[in-house]
């Protein structure tokens, strides 16, 4: 580590303070709105140029590092650099990301970055030019995971016409109309799990946009509703309903039986009926406004029970075509997993790596001979 330089944060990056955006100021557009966690909506307006590189000032995602490849708006719950110092942006931010800011918490009711507090943070900083390598080699994973990203948004696109083309987001009239419970049932009951330590799905593992449950743990089963192969996991509380989190289980073995929060609401394709049409249900902007509006309870709280988000009808899908759906969304499924399991491994060896490299304990050409054997 001859040629790195032991150093400051002051001397990788000039930080500032996001700016203020509430969702009722926003105008459609495609401007990432990015926040401490990350990505957090659209906007019509960028204040900061590409590439950029953010890091979480509040909340529970103190200290969490998003890269910015397009002109973006910062939230006031993030930092964001406005001067990389000549220093490569991919760089900084892989070794913002290595840095733990839990030390430099100055919030009293939440975690609170303040970037005065943290400017002589201690850092080892390589030469530009090495900077750019280490860059090159963890950004090629990180490349080919926002490929297979693509791919699966792509397919949940087109599946989503496929949906709409069923006619069951359309308001029924009085000749097709049928209970979604002829289709789909709502909380299913489920035997008790057989391992000891069954598969368990919290809600931050359920996406906003996305089918893929790209994390889950394990552990001794507790109350929360059980869920197999096939089914989706559906946010029943404020804020998560009304933000679209829901997630397709497809990651267990045949047969196992996992459990969730309690705070999920699990949907079963019946017998005959494609099981992915539940996920594509419970993304319809129709049946989720039906949901959030039979939510229930004080303010900050409001849950949706189950018997009231079942309670509503559709139109009779044709026979015919809900069959051409169901083939095309299995299919479709059946890739956008094996994606999602290459997406896994190519993340897990990218953690593995970029503690090496941003301590240069591995050197770049190892490196690169490791990640060519993956992408």
């Amino acid at each position: 580590m001859s040629e790195w330089t032991r150093t400051t944060l002051d001397q990788l990056v000039k930080l500032r303070r996001g700016h203020d955006l509430p969702t009722t100021s926003r105008n459609p557009g495609n401007v990432p709105v990015v926040g401490a966690a990350g990505p957090s909506g659209f906007h019509d307006t960028a204040i900061v140029k590409a590439p950029g590189v953010v890091v979480g000032r509040a909340g529970a995602s103190m200290g969490h590092a998003t890269y910015c490849g397009e002109d973006f708006w910062p939230l006031n719950t993030s930092l964001y650099v406005t001067d990389f110092l000549g220093n490569d942006p991919r760089f900084v931010y892989h070794l913002l990301g290595e840095i733990d800011f839990s030390g430099y918490n100055s919030g009293a009711a939440q975690p609170m970055l303040n970037r005065n507090y943290i400017t002589k943070i201690p850092i080892s900083l390589p030469d530009p030019d090495e900077q750019r390598s280490i860059a090159a080699v963890l950004g090629a994973l990180d490349d080919k995971i926002a490929v297979n990203e693509r791919i699966a948004a792509t397919y949940e696109q087109l599946l989503q016409c496929r949906f709409a083309e069923l006619g069951l987001g359309d308001e029924p009239d009085g000749e097709s109309e049928m209970p979604i419970t002829d289709l789909i049932a709502f909380g299913p009951k489920l035997g008790k799990p057989a391992a000891a330590e069954p598969v368990y799905v919290d809600m931050a593992a359920l996406q906003t946009s996305r089918a893929g449950i790209p994390s889950w743990t394990r552990r001794e089963p507790k109350s929360g509703p059980r869920f197999m192969n096939g089914d989706t996991l559906m946010a029943r509380i404020t804020p998560c309903l009304e933000n679209g989190k829901t997630g397709y289980v497809n990651f267990m073995e045949d047969g196992e039986i996992g459990v969730g929060s309690t705070e999920f609401i699990v949907l079963r394709s019946l017998p005959g009926v494609p099981s992915e049409l539940s996920y594509f249900l419970a993304r319809d902007p129709r049946f989720r406004e039906h949901a959030i509006r039979n939510m229930v309870g004080s303010s900050g709280r409001q849950r949706v029970s189950a018997a009231d988000a079942s309670n509503y009808s559709v139109r009779s899908p044709d026979t015919e075509q809900l069959a051409a759906f169901g083939k095309e969304a299995s299919a479709a499924f059946a890739h956008m997993k094996s994606l999602e399991s290459e997406s896994r491994t190519l993340a897990t060896l990218r953690d593995t790596l970029l503690p090496q490299l941003m301590s240069g304990r591995i050197r770049v050409k190892d490196a690169e001979k490791i990640v060519e054997d993956h992408v």
